[in-house]
């Protein structure tokens, strides 16, 4: 995997004891990775808006095209990424067979190696992974960012593209409006309430059940992953 993966790998899922947070800048609160949910734009750009209008948001991009350039142009995709790169700057956007293919590269990849993940995929058509067991002493680490050294990068740009289409840069309001349009929370509610709740000791407090799975992808969209053991 490229180092330019690694540098947009700013949020990681983790997995753990009862009900566990991962902070958006990339914290790990466990000791086993789930996934990439990258907040792939930090790489590029500094600072959020913190504005709760759509029409005052500080963006990633002016479209996805935009977007898919800017990641060609800084980074360091593998070949089968580049090549699904450029066929979604010249279409508009990823096909979302493009991302299944990687999907299933890091899924056999994973298994290969003795691991047998776990996903649940979103209206979408987005994987959400949900983590593995560990084999022996081995958590799998090592493994899971081996194997996303080819699709890393778009499946964080599939992410966006299926989860983010506005491609707001404030993460937190992604999770609200995403909240408040499957009618979890109010028309008040704001990403200043959206951070009491998440910074709340000692766990998030939202006004909604965070591992219902339509609350929880609308969070794993906008970088926060939050799990529990079965």
């Amino acid at each position: 995997m490229s180092s330019s993966l690694t540098a947009v790998a700013a949020c990681a899922n983790a997995r753990g004891r009862g009900a566990i947070r991962v902070l958006p800048a990339g914290s790990v609160v466990s000791r086993l990775f789930i996934s990439v949910v990258a907040t792939i734009m930090l790489l590029f750009f500094a600072g959020c808006s913190s504005s709760d209008s759509i029409e005052d948001v500080e963006r990633f991009a002016g479209s996805l095209p935009e977007l898919f350039q800017q990641i060609l142009d800084t980074s360091d995709p593998s070949p089968v990424e580049r090549e699904a790169i450029e066929r979604a700057i010249v279409a508009g956007k990823i096909d979302p067979a493009d991302y299944e293919a990687g999907h299933v590269r890091y899924a056999q990849c994973m298994t290969e190696h003795g691991f047998a993940p776990e996903y649940r995929k979103t209206p979408e058509g987005y994987y959400v992974n949900l983590g593995w067991q560990a084999v022996g002493e081995d958590n799998g680490i090592d493994q899971h960012w081996e194997c996303l050294g080819d699709n890393g990068l778009l499946d964080s740009l599939f992410r966006y593209q299926q989860g983010n289409p506005d491609l707001i840069a404030d993460q937190r309001l992604v999770a609200v409006r995403c909240l408040r349009g499957l009618g979890l929370i109010d028309a008040g509610y704001t990403v200043d309430d959206f951070d009491r709740d998440w910074l709340a000791r000692p766990g998030p407090t939202f006004p909604f059940d965070v591992y219902e799975a339509s609350a929880n992808n609308c969070m794993y969209y906008a970088g926060y992953g939050v799990f529990k053991d079965d």
